[in-house]
C-alpha cells in the first residue's frame, strides 16, 4: 500500500518537473528584473537633475 502511494508521488513529481521548473525560472527572472529596475531608479535619484521631457505629438501640432 505504501509503495503504491510512493510510486504515485514520484510519478507526479516527474510529470510536473518541467512546468514547475519553467515557473520557477520565470519567477527568478521577474525578481532579477525588479531588482535591476530598483537599482536604476536609485541611480536616477542620486542627485542628478532630471532631464526635461519633450512633449508628445499632440503638443507639436500646429
Amino acid at each position: 500500500m505504501e509503495l503504491t502511494g510512493l510510486g504515485i508521488v514520484v510519478f507526479l513529481i516527474l510529470l510536473f518537473a518541467k512546468p514547475l521548473s519553467s515557473v520557477l525560472k520565470s519567477i527568478a527572472f521577474r525578481n532579477r528584473a525588479a531588482g535591476k529596475a530598483k537599482m536604476m531608479r536609485a541611480k536616477d535619484r542620486s542627485g542628478r537633475a532630471p532631464k526635461s521631457r519633450r512633449t508628445g505629438k499632440r503638443g507639436r501640432r500646429g
